[in-house]
């Protein structure tokens, strides 16, 4: 999804933030007046202009409210809105665990009686958030280096040099989903993944050091896969999509795929707080959700949105059955509450 963002205290990056859409936006929102104004903030590029799209400029027009955009979001310059009393942005797009770690702090609880969270998979929201797409960190393989029936297909196989040599490209921060995916290739059930066994992540990415190179910017990993500079990636499903839009020789592997998902808060002091929540309520329709996935290579969070796919958004659509099927949601309490130490464990492993 977005780039790899600044960060607020204890809160690390866990994976920022994959495909769809119908373009109804399904029953009006309900929850501001008429009129009124909106800043909302994101992390520019096609990526808000999609979102502007498929949720601001319908609602706008919908509730006759101005909206301006702003960005890139930033988490301390929400601390020193918030803290200065002087809140200027009203909805931000920002990635799951900061809400978490900061409801009621530097984000507002939302009011959920117009918001129906039946069709969202269980943990993606939260008192203080809504997802409106979802992503996946995931495998992707070098269909020139590895070919025929026998190829690699789970996390074990990450691991392994001796069956599958290669080179491997993984996010380069701690809350990205390397360390689960090294937990999971060593044998820890998808129930039992957290707390976090970090020391035994570590062990496990050892065995693969020598042969592992990194990417700290979501255009990197796609770059990397475009060229064929590796032969496997833990990437977000977005970026390989499209990476193989571009014409790159990949292939999507999704056992053990770890959901994550963009989320939508109110800021505290929100100086529009009923425009606020009403935007958020649009924004929660699968309508809107699949409109926006249409535009993007992210899947509506909504699981009851029918976007209209090509083949190509099918084959990475992170929404399917299939594909929900084989995930794992990514706990964000945990990253919320252990994302500092895991930040600085994650520096002195990497550039020891």
């Amino acid at each position: 999804m977005h780039q790899r963002t600044s960060r607020l205290l204890t809160v690390a990056a866990v994976a920022a933030l994959a495909l769809t859409a119908c373009s109804s936006g399904g029953a009006p929102a309900s929850g501001g007046g008429e009129g009124g104004s909106l800043v909302f903030a994101s992390y520019g590029s096609a990526y808000q202009d999609a979102q502007n799209e498929a949720f601001l400029t319908p609602w706008a027009e919908e509730q006759g409210v101005t909206v301006q955009n702003d960005g890139p979001t930033s988490y301390p310059k929400i601390q020193q809105m918030v803290e200065s009393g002087n809140t200027i942005w009203d909805v931000a797009d920002t990635e799951p665990y900061f809400p978490v770690a900061n409801c009621g702090a530097l984000v507002e609880k939302l009011d959920f009686s117009n918001i129906d969270t039946s069709n969202f998979p269980e943990g993606t929201w939260s008192e203080c958030s809504i997802p409106i797409a979802q992503y996946s960190t995931m495998m992707i393989i070098n269909a020139d280096t590895y070919s025929g029936a026998d190829v690699p297909s789970t996390p074990a196989d990450f691991f392994d040099l001796e069956k599958y040599p290669g080179t491997r490209m993984v996010p380069g921060w701690a809350g990205a989903g390397a360390l689960e995916f090294a937990l999971l290739a060593d044998g820890v059930a998808p129930e039992d993944l957290y707390p976090l066994d970090t020391e035994r992540a570590y062990a496990k990415l050892d065995t693969i050091r020598d042969s592992l190179t990194f990417w700290n910017t979501s255009s990197e990993s796609q770059q990397s896969m475009e060229d064929g500079s590796a032969d496997m990636w833990l990437a977000w499903s977005g970026r390989g999509y499209e990476a193989e839009k571009n014409g790159a020789k990949i292939a999507p592997i999704w056992e053990d795929n770890l959901l994550a998902w963009a989320s939508l808060s109110i800021i505290k002091g929100s100086k529009n707080a009923a425009n606020a929540q009403s935007f958020i309520e649009f924004a929660a329709q699968a309508g809107p959700q699949a409109r926006f996935a249409e535009l993007q290579p992210y899947a509506p969070a909504d699981l009851s949105a029918e976007p209209k796919l090509d083949e190509l958004q099918q084959k990475w659509n992170v929404a399917s059955e299939e594909v929900q099927s084989q995930s794992i949601v990514t706990d964000v309490q945990w990253w919320a509450d252990n994302s500092a130490d895991a930040e600085a464990e994650w520096t002195a492993w990497s550039t020891g």
